[in-house]
């Protein structure tokens, strides 16, 4: 997630869904960190000579018939596997949505500031031509995306247009964890601040949650090589339809977001 001392990890298992109609598709769906093996779905441009840390991989698996409580290994389906360039900004939460559709969140490839090796330039959060620093969302009962395993929604904001089709909303940082109210469907998301501010944003289809152009309400400047910092003023051009947050908080009084 970030903002932990000592010796940690945030690879793992990171998110886990279940089927909408599980009683007659007994199916689930987990978010991994897995080794990289093979080609991507979603590849990271790498420095010459450098390798990813890891990959993100969604897939599904389905229950033992005999005892409809345990998962039978052999069914294990790759839905879509991603390239991380580092260890962190993972994010990994999945949901389907009230729409029966699987959104899942995905950081911006870690290290810091979204910029460096394998970081677009700009960041990868601002860069719809990369999956990373986003929401997405897929059908996971089709079969018609580029790799066969899932199929895209016809109204994804980027299909037909220039971007990732898979993408629903980005300009994200670590969006760890994510719910949808029980009562209007709304999508409430906790993105995790990089060094100074937390925040929580209502997400909606198409909209730029501003990472890393701003951190929670406040303009960031990435600052190259040195650490980068909260602002009052831009530091470039930023576009007039980012969405800021509905609530944030610094760290004097608190670290990571993380509640859903």
């Amino acid at each position: 997630m970030g903002h932990l001392g000592g010796n940690y990890d945030e690879r793992g298992l990171l998110g886990l869904a279940t089927h909408p109609n599980f009683t007659e598709n007994p199916l689930l769906y987990t978010y991994t960190s897995e080794p990289s093996s093979g080609p991507a779905d979603f590849p990271t441009v790498l420095t010459e000579g450098t390798t990813n840390n890891h990959q993100s991989v969604v897939a599904e698996w389905r229950l033992e018939p005999s005892t409809g409580s345990q998962v039978d290994p052999a069914t294990r389906r790759e839905v879509l596997r991603i390239d991380q360039p580092q260890s962190n900004h993972n994010g990994g939460t999945m949901r389907f949505g009230p729409d029966g559709l699987l959104y899942i969140s995905l950081g911006d490839g870690g290290a810091a500031d979204d910029q460096g090796n394998g970081h677009s330039a700009g960041g990868n959060a601002q860069d719809t031509s990369n999956i990373l620093g986003s929401i997405i969302r897929i059908d996971v009962d089709g079969r018609t995306s580029v790799n066969g395993r899932y199929a895209v929604p016809a109204d994804n904001p980027f299909v037909n247009v220039a971007g990732v089709d898979e993408i629903y909303a980005y300009g994200l940082w670590n969006p760890f964890s994510f719910s949808f109210d029980r009562s209007t469907g709304q999508l409430c998301l906790a993105d995790v601040g990089q060094n100074k501010i937390e925040e929580v944003d209502l997400i909606e289809k198409g909209r730029n949650y501003g990472w890393n152009l701003k951190e929670g309400a406040f303009y960031f400047d990435p600052n190259g090589a040195g650490s980068g910092y909260v602002t009052t003023v831009p530091v470039g051009p930023v576009p007039s339809d980012l969405v800021d947050p509905i609530a944030q908080y610094d760290h004097d009084d608190g670290t990571a977001v993380i509640g859903g």
